[in-house]
Formats: structure tokens, sequence, C-alpha cells
């Protein structure tokens, strides 16, 4: 007995005033066609508990008694959505919640496109930098093929020049060598 009484007396025990108002809220949600996550998380703001809690309860505690008003609520889904795909009426919306989530939205569509520009205009300012360096590095590649002109003229020397200027490079060598050789009586007399 002590231990029921130790659960009675919690101060987060569920009351049936709690579980009522859990009930009315998740409930509600399915008439709307949400979704019970979102139930639970209402309910939990509501109520000033976890949403893991409240579905916890529900699902443990109120879903079994309350079968018959889920249905209920299920029912009333589908009719709305008959109603609703017929005719659209203003008054069947809370237009409050649209146009706040519509002003929401648009502000990020905002935000995302002057983004999307901001790099959309700095790639574009990039692929002018290539075309321009793609440009002179085309022209350079241009002036690098061309045949180059010949440092000397070869087609000129004759046999004769070439032999002659053979004999001055080697008489010139050979005078090198004199002056450099340790031996020479030039290089020590002086």
């Amino acid at each position: 007995m002590k231990n029921t009484q130790k659960w009675v007396t919690r101060s987060d025990a569920w009351t049936p005033a709690d579980d009522e108002r859990l009930a009315e809220i998740v409930l509600n949600h399915i008439r709307t066609g949400s979704t019970q996550l979102k139930a639970f998380e209402d309910a939990g703001n509501e109520l000033g508990r976890t949403s893991a809690a409240c579905g916890y309860r529900w699902n443990g505690v109120l879903r079994k008694d309350r079968k018959g008003d889920i249905e209920a609520a299920k029912q009333a889904r589908k009719a709305a959505q008959k109603a609703s795909s017929g005719t659209l009426r203003e008054s069947d919306y809370d237009t409050s919640a649209v146009t706040v989530s519509s002003a929401d939205s648009m502000k990020e569509v905002i935000q995302f496109l002057q983004t999307y520009d901001e790099q959309y205009q700095t790639l574009r300012e990039r692929i002018q930098e290539l075309e321009a360096e793609k440009a002179r590095l085309a022209q350079r590649v241009q002036v690098l093929e061309q045949p180059s002109a010949p440092l000397v003229d070869t087609t000129s020397v004759t046999p004769e020049q070439l032999e002659e200027d053979s004999r001055t490079l080697f008489a010139i060598m050979e005078r090198a060598r004199k002056l450099l050789d340790p031996g020479n009586p030039k290089i020590q007399s002086e």
C-alpha cells in the first residue's frame, strides 16, 4: 500500500485533468490531419512535460480507452478533407498561421536568391578572368609554335670558310696552351 501512495503523491504524477487535456490535444491533431509527434510536442509545452512523456502516457494508458474518440476524429478529418476538396473557402483555413509561414518562407526564398545571385556574379567574374588568361596563353602558344629564325645562317657558309675558321680556332687554342704551359720561357721571364 505504501508503494501505491508513493506513486499517487508524486509531484509529477498525471492528474485526470492532465490526461483529459492530453487527449484533447492529440484528438484535435488527428482531426486536423497533423501528426501525433506534433501533438505530443504541443501537449508537452502546455502541460510542462517532455513530448516523450506525453507520447508514453498517450500510447501506454489513454489510447486504449479512447478508441471511439480516435475513430470519430479520423472521420471528422475525412469529412473535412472531402468538404475542402470540393470548394475552398477562406474560412476553412487559419489564415494567420499561413501568412506567418508564407512570410517566413518568402524571406528564406529571397535570402536564398540573393546568396545565389552573389555566387553567380562571383563565378561569372572568375569565368571572364579565366577566358582572358586562356586568350593570353593561346596567343603565347601561337608565338612559340612559329618557326624561329636560325641564329647562324649555315647555308651561306662554304666548306672552305669552315675549314679556314677551324684552323684559326685551333691556332688560337695552341697559343693559349703555350701561354699556360709552366715550362714556357716567355712566362717565366716576365
